[in-house]
């Protein structure tokens, strides 16, 4: 990677983090998607409200960020040829399957 060039960890980097590494991601995805839930509050998206929102509502007060990241875990390590796609979609993909 060039100097200033900016790219998102894989479910590969995220594997190779420490437990409190992969703790502060999964918080701090789960941080963003509240503050952006909030906000989308005042012009909803049924999009947004089918994924993100759905997340928000389901985790919200029910679920620790180390019951998260656990969930999160689990789905990068059964999806073996998922591990290079970017992080951020694993983790929404992990949510959407545990809050059905």
């Amino acid at each position: 990677m060039a100097a200033g060039e900016v790219t998102a960890i894989t479910g590969g980097d995220y594997q190779r983090l420490s437990p409190n590494e992969r703790a502060m991601y999964v918080a701090g995805t789960l941080e963003g998607w509240i503050s952006a839930d909030a906000i989308m509050k005042r012009s909803p998206s049924p999009l947004f409200s089918a994924s993100i929102g759905g997340i928000v509502t389901c985790v919200s007060g029910r679920l620790s960020t180390a019951q998260v990241r656990t969930i999160v875990d689990r789905h990068v390590a059964k999806n073996p040829s998922e591990r290079n796609q970017e992080m951020g979609r694993l983790l929404m993909l992990a949510m959407l399957e545990a809050c059905r």
